[in-house]
């Protein structure tokens, strides 16, 4: 009798330890064992979730294999305090460990946006718009006329946020508030003017009528290296004291309606941004200008110019008489082009 409790006694630690080397071996496999996971997989940890949730949401995304082993691993490896939320982004083998360390990490996935130089504030509201990860994207041009907005990026007595936005590519995690992601494109214009802080010294130009100068020629062309001509324009009328009239400050007196096509009435209809009928600057910048734009201003080309139209080859020819430019106008009309120029 006591043989036969002997051998069953012997048989269930064996059983026993069979389990436990399973359970065992099963463990270190699963840590081991790295899980192809498709491209662009994300887990979201919000605020509230612990370890388990997820441990959970990771098995749901099929990041890992097993729920309750990936627990023994935080465990082990004493992990339990550094959950961090967001939306995570998982791809290629990965292992248990490294999933537990992407989230640990607090790098989660970055939506990016780009607002092109020469874009206004009405193109960049169409823009923002189409961001559904960005709470309040749709609130773009009521923060860009809020005072307390224009007050928290340094821009208390101005009306807009026009022009004072930096134009770039930004990334952002899902769920940033677009007051959060504008003053960041203000900082980043900040940041870009304080680049040429000596030249704009050296200028003795206002900060904002160098944004306004820098949409214009920012707006008057797209070719980069014609830009410091252009400026050279602009800057020489305004030494000699003649009106910048310039067609950009005209249509955007007339956004967010303009139809596209300017004509005479238009240039004569007097608004705070018409250089047609007003000397100076427009009341604001045009657009929000790239650095481009306004290292032209600062370093414009020497030049006598003062006037320019388009040659229809994405370039302008340029005069420094009326009698010249008339005679270029002509002659760039006559050749059918679309020309669009300044008198």
């Amino acid at each position: 009798m006591k043989k036969i409790i002997l051998a069953v006694f012997l048989i269930a630690v064996a059983i026993v330890f069979f389990k436990c080397y399973s359970v065992y071996s099963g463990y270190q496999s699963f840590k081991e064992t790295a899980v192809d996971v498709p491209a662009g997989t994300t887990v979201v940890i919000e605020k509230g979730n612990t370890w388990n949730t997820a441990a959970r949401k990771l098995s749901e995304a099929k990041v890992i294999t097993d729920a309750k082993q990936f627990m023994w691993m935080i465990k082990e490896k004493d992990f339990g305090k550094s959950l961090k939320t967001g939306e995570f982004e998982f791809s290629g083998e990965t292992t248990p460990e490294e999933a537990a360390k992407r989230i640990m990490s607090g790098k989660v996935k970055l939506y990016s946006f780009t607002i092109p130089e020469g874009y206004n504030k009405y193109d960049a509201a169409a823009v923002f718009k189409t961001l559904e990860w960005m709470n309040g994207s749709d609130r773009f041009l009521e923060v860009c006329h809020d005072r307390n907005f224009l007050g928290s990026i340094g821009a208390k007595n101005k009306t807009s946020c026009e022009g004072l936005l930096f134009p770039s590519t930004y990334s952002f995690p899902r769920g940033s508030d677009i007051i959060a992601v504008m003053k960041k494109m203000a900082e980043q214009m900040k940041a870009t003017l304080a680049k040429y802080q000596a030249e704009i010294e050296r200028s003795e130009m206002d900060v904002y009528d160098l944004l306004k100068l820098a949409s214009i020629v920012e707006k008057e062309t797209g070719a980069k290296d014609e830009q410091p001509k252009i400026a050279s324009v602009f800057l020489n009328r305004k030494k000699i004291g003649m009106k910048m009239q310039t067609d950009p400050s005209v249509i955007y007196g007339l956004l967010p309606k303009f139809n596209g096509n300017i004509t005479k009435k238009d240039l004569m209809t007097d608004h705070p941004w018409n250089t047609y009928t007003r000397y100076g600057f427009p009341a604001t910048p045009l657009c929000f200008p790239g650095d481009g734009a306004i290292k032209s201003v600062l370093h414009p080309d020497k030049t006598n110019y003062l006037y320019f139209v388009a040659t229809g080859k994405g370039y302008h020819y340029f005069s420094k008489t009326l009698k010249e430019h008339n005679a270029a106008v002509e002659h760039y009309q006559v050749q059918g082009r679309r020309d669009k120029f300044v008198y």
